[in-house]
């Protein structure tokens, strides 16, 4: 996206213009804000799901059965959710609240 946001305001790379100023002029969020954007809707998606369905099981990890290994313990969906959502500054009972109250 950044090459091409570069040829169309005629910015080469001899120019050192980083891709934050870029984004700037152009008045677009950055990728990051972009993707906790639709992680954030997704996530709205699969918390109004039936709590039958399999994505939903599966990223709750309600499927797991057995043993973990040794070492750090492996990042989960709903940290990387509670992460986003602070980042955003939105509590997380209001967001819950909120994606139910969408279901209705």
């Amino acid at each position: 996206m950044m090459r091409y946001l570069r040829s169309i305001m005629r910015i080469t790379w001899m120019d050192k213009v980083t891709n934050k100023e870029i984004l700037e002029r152009t008045g677009l969020p950055s990728m990051e804000d972009l993707l906790i954007r639709k992680n954030l809707r997704w996530t709205g998606h699969l918390m109004r799901m039936s709590p039958d369905g399999l994505p939903k099981q599966v990223i709750y990890s309600q499927l797991s059965s057995g043993h973990r290994k040794r070492g750090r313990p492996r990042l989960l969906f709903m940290d990387t959710i509670k992460r986003n959502l602070k980042l955003r500054d939105i509590k997380t009972d209001t967001w819950t609240s909120c994606t139910l109250i969408a279901d209705r």
